[in-house]
């Protein structure tokens, strides 16, 4: 009998808002929004539909992912680790924390707009499997991997400048990376485009500092930027890329 109480109890604390919940040994009350919140915060998959009486300040991770949250109101203003609202129905990002040091996921939700960001994210930043059709007010500088996506992208204008890490803009409806070094300054890792029905200008990525890799749907282009991305970095390897590219008839591909 003990037993049921308690999942009957558990099953109560379940709902729109934290009131009640217990997380990580310790009951969310009406206080708590008040009184910093040491350690990490995880309340996914509680059929949330609210924060409301979430902490303002979390010392650790702050996870409310698999919810049914449309808002992010009554999030915490601070978190010392990463940011985690994937798999919810937000439209906005309004309300989230403005700096966040470690990684910020928002992946497989309804955005249509990165307004609201943090402009800078210390760890992976993951926007993927939204509904986006502009990288506006994405942060210009990201620690670690980059995903965009699964989206409606056509251009990657406002990307981050600088990525830690990988780049993934697969998956779009990206038809040319025309510009692309004016866009990404630098990254460390793969730059990932399959899945787009890109058909021109590739050469730039010769000029992204840290571009160790290239994956597009044309193997042939794939396997000559490729080839070149292992030459020393400058202006020789593009030259020398662009040329392999007139005489395979891929010019439209080696145009900047």
């Amino acid at each position: 009998m003990n037993i049921l109480l308690k999942l009957l109890a558990l099953s109560e604390a379940k709902g729109e808002n934290l009131l009640g919940l217990t997380i990580n040994d310790k009951k969310i009350t009406e206080q708590t929004p008040s009184e910093p919140w040491h350690g990490d915060f995880s309340c996914y998959n509680n059929k949330l539909t609210s924060l409301e009486f979430c902490p303002k300040e979390v010392s650790g991770y702050f996870g409310c992912s698999s919810n049914k949250l449309t808002s992010l109101e009554f999030c915490p203003k601070e978190v010392g680790g990463y940011f985690w609202c994937s798999n919810n129905k937000l439209t906005s990002l309004e309300f989230c924390p403005k700096e966040v040091s470690g990684h910020f996921y928002c992946s497989y939700n309804q955005l249509t707009s990165l307004e609201f960001c943090p402009k800078e994210v210390g760890g992976d930043f993951n926007c993927s499997d939204n509904q986006l059709t502009s990288l506006e007010f994405c942060p210009e500088k990201v620690g670690g991997n980059f995903w965009c996506s699964f989206n409606k992208l056509t251009s990657l204008e406002f990307c981050p400048k600088e990525v830690g890490g990988n780049f993934d803009c697969s998956d779009n409806k990206l038809t040319s990376l025309a510009d692309i070094h004016k866009h990404l300054k630098k990254m460390n890792g793969t730059f990932h485009a399959r899945k787009n029905p890109i058909k021109s200008n590739v050469i730039g990525l010769m000029l992204v500092a840290g571009c160790t890799e290239v994956e597009l749907d044309n193997k042939e282009v794939e396997k000559i930027i490729n080839k070149h991305l292992k030459s020393p970095f400058g202006n020789r390897r593009v030259l020398e890329c662009q040329s392999e590219m007139l005489e395979a008839e891929l010019g439209e591909w080696a145009v900047l």
